[in-house]
């Protein structure tokens, strides 16, 4: 008896290039958990969406 996948559409997935037309399918989630792992690879979101992991600091005002 086969078994259906289950399949969370509240969950965007995307392809991490590999090598040449090799591809990972990650999850965001997977994505922010450890973003630097990423940081160097091309991130596409089913062509022709490409994505990039910008990194910044945010500056919040500490009072004494």
């Amino acid at each position: 008896m086969p078994v259906e996948k289950t399949i969370n559409k509240g969950e965007k997935k995307f392809w991490i290039v590999t090598g040449e037309n090799q591809f990972e399918e990650v999850t965001e989630k997977e994505i922010m958990k450890n973003p630097q792992k990423y940081i160097k690879k091309q991130i596409w979101q089913k062509p022709p969406f490409k994505f990039e992991i910008i990194v910044t600091l945010k500056r919040i005002k500490v009072e004494d």
